[in-house]
């Protein structure tokens, strides 16, 4: 045996011997594990897909809070990795893009409108009413859209047309990436494109696309969008705008001090321990009253839409806050952050990925926790860098894909606690979910036998010229492949070794377990590979280095959440050419340029219909199951325990509390 098969041995048992520690723990029941979302999307607050648990939670897990004692608490949040940025600017578009900027920078802010949780509806936000209809003036199409009156800033300004102005023109002006240009599709690249953003009156806003908008673009991403205030970023901006890299400076501003709309506002941050938010006291929703019906109905403050509030009522609320503050403590690990919450030390732990399976145990033990059970709108998935080989070379992507055994990996190794993905959009998203093509990509794949795999992935590497010292081969006697070496690309470059970044075990078991998995099959075709257990943040860093900075890694396994489940845009946001990296800090990380895919993901935004939508989404889908710039590996449900003392509307809801950033002004105790 090679040394690096050696190391790579001892570093799977040790994992593997963490992993089964876990499991242990909770004993035969491995059904509810973690979610796979780590960095966020396009929409910052609640609104995502399902994968396919049951979104019911056990009966004998169903929570039993106390009432609410109406008095002024602290909401004690716990999590595993720390915030980068306080500057919501940096978060939307810098690269600072992480699921934990999110939970902390999220709720102060808010767009013109928001997705209600858990109805998944556009509610009005900062607009008044729905959104209005596009309609055609000359060559152009235009929206004008009223907004509501006497919303206040925290710091006592009124929010008007101007500040939603003057967050576009900031994104353009500026050339903010990122999500911002999405947001905002202010490239002539940009299909759609918004040509402008006028303020008809103080309350009243006009935009200005160059052709009809789609339910993508208007108003499922510019309209669910942040909007910034004027007031405080203003001057930043101006004299941001004043020099060689205004997106530069206007990322490097310090956000302390930005004004909330929202229910809470930040107030603090000590780097490694702990950040806290405040209740906002000029919070203009205070009070408003939210009914969700069966039938769809969604009831504020007593005017209903989309429907005549038919059958039972789903949830009834009004909005806080009611917490005085919220504060977010950084934990090492897991099982740090599990502790404290049995120890009564935080009231929730805030987490994308929801609670192992080991720590489920504990947590169903605790006399002094509830748990909510939900589906998940994410993905875990192995993703490789095209600008370099041999991700550049197709085939490579796609023989890899054949090497993965992902019903081995999730249902053996992850011992079912893991569902396997061939697809991007998940199945528990039935409006969009599409079985029959899902299937037919899982039947290329699903239950071929090694000697299958390695032989569909040698006739792809071979075929596009790939070299070998010694080639790897099926021993039908021991029933295992013989390693290759010296692998060498089509241009006669031999292969170096293979970095696979993947979050660690303390951090995610499941992710850590199969990056280990891939290195193996990887040296089966006679690649060198290593994988490289690393920080969370770490990676980030390294994936989305900056603009125009050298995007070096070979391969990363991370989730996603997968942004507004309503209408997913996500395919755009995440792949098209307009969003690499090196160029705007886009989520298109990998590289991957295909103006087939670029043509379907903007079809998708400009589709009028839910239907035209669904079928042009597939086809996206259809390109990126034969280009492979990602591998989607596995999800599995959410778990999240919370203290018997917090009482929220609901409990059942799309990827959890977490995605609705724990409710910071609905909960109560």
């Amino acid at each position: 045996m090679s040394n690096s098969s050696t190391s790579r041995l001892w570093r799977l048992i040790a994992i593997l011997a963490i992993f089964a520690l876990i499991a242990a723990a909770c004993g035969s029941d491995t059904t509810d594990d973690t979610s796979g979302d780590t960095t966020a999307t396009t929409a910052d607050t609640g609104s995502t897909d399902d994968t396919t648990a049951d979104t019911t939670a056990p009966d004998d897990t169903t929570p039993e809070t106390t009432p609410p004692s109406g008095e002024p608490f602290t909401y004690r949040l716990g999590m595993t990795s720390d915030i980068t940025t306080t500057n919501y600017w940096t978060y939307y578009g810098g690269g600072d893009s992480t699921v934990y900027n999110a939970y902390v920078l999220g709720p102060p802010k808010n767009g013109l409108f928001a997705i209600d949780l858990p109805s998944l509806a556009v509610v009005p936000g900062l607009a008044e009413g729905l959104p209005a209809e596009p309609v055609a003036e000359g060559d152009n199409w235009t929206v004008t859209q009223p907004l509501q009156q006497g919303v206040m800033w925290s710091d006592g300004n009124e929010f008007t047309a101007a500040d939603v102005v003057f967050t576009f023109e900031t994104a353009r002006d500026a050339a903010l990436g990122g999500t911002w240009l999405s947001a905002y599709p202010y490239s002539e690249d940009s299909s759609p494109r918004l040509l402008s953003l006028e303020a008809v009156d103080d309350y009243t806003i006009k935009l200005t696309f160059d052709v009809k908008p789609g339910l993508g673009t208007w108003p499922h991403n510019v309209g669910v969008n942040t909007i910034m205030s004027k007031a405080y970023w203003g001057d930043v901006v101006t004299e941001a705008l004043g020099t060689e890299d205004p997106a530069a400076v206007i990322y490097g501003a310090d956000g302390s001090g930005d004004p909330s709309i929202g229910g809470v506002m930040f107030d603090s941050w000590e780097e490694g321990a702990f950040v806290v938010n405040a209740a906002n006291p000029d919070y203009s929703f205070a009070g408003q009253q939210t009914t969700v019906y069966e039938d769809g109905t969604v009831e504020i403050d007593g005017e209903q839409f989309y429907g005549s509030g038919g059958g039972n009522i789903v949830t009834s609320y009004t909005d806080g806050p009611y917490a005085s503050q919220v504060t977010y403590s950084v934990y090492t690990d897991q099982s740090a952050a599990m502790l404290a919450l049995i120890n009564g030390e935080i009231d929730y732990w805030i987490n994308p990925l929801g609670v192992s399976p080991g720590l489920r145990g504990q947590g169903l033990e605790a006399g002094n926790l509830s748990v909510a059970v939900n589906p998940t709108n994410g993905m875990r998935y192995l993703a490789f860098n095209l600008r370099k080989s041999p991700g550049s070379y197709l085939e490579f992507r796609q023989a890899v894909a054949y090497m993965i055994d992902k019903e081995f990996l999730t249902q053996n190794v992850l011992q079912g606690v893991a569902f396997p993905m061939y697809v991007m959009v998940p199945e528990g998203n039935q409006k969009w979910f599409n079985t029959e093509f899902a299937d037919g990509v899982k039947a290329k794949y699903q239950g071929l036998s090694s000697e299958e795999r390695l032989n569909a992935a040698m006739e792809l590497l071979k075929g596009a010229g790939f070299t070998w010292d010694v080639e790897p081969t099926f021993d039908p006697d021991q029933g295992e492949i013989i390693p290759g070496s010296g692998i060498t690309d089509p241009a006669g470059v031999k292969v170096p070794e293979i970095e696979i970044l993947a979050p660690p075990a303390s951090y995610d078991p499941l992710r850590a377990t199969a990056s280990l998995w891939i290195e193996g099959w990887l040296e089966q075709l006679g690649v060198p590979a290593k994988a490289n257990p690393t920080d969370f943040n770490t990676i980030v860093a390294k994936v989305w280095p900056g603009v125009g900075e050298e995007i070096t890694f070979d391969m990363y396994i991370l989730g996603w959440s997968l942004g507004n489940p309503a209408l997913p845009t996500f395919h755009e946001s995440f792949w098209h050419s307009r969003y690499l990296a090196e160029d705007n800090d886009g989520n298109n990380s990998t590289g991957f340029v295909n103006a087939e895919f670029d043509a379907a993901a903007d079809a998708i935004l400009a589709a009028e219909t839910e239907s035209a939508a669904y079928d042009l989404m597939w086809e996206a889908e259809a390109i990126l199951a034969e280009q492979l710039p990602y591998v989607v590996l596995f999800d599995t449900p959410i778990t999240e325990f919370f203290s018997n003392d917090l009482a929220f509307p609901f409990i059942q809801t799309l990827s959890g509390l977490q995605f609705g950033n724990g409710f910071t002004s609905l909960v109560q105790k």
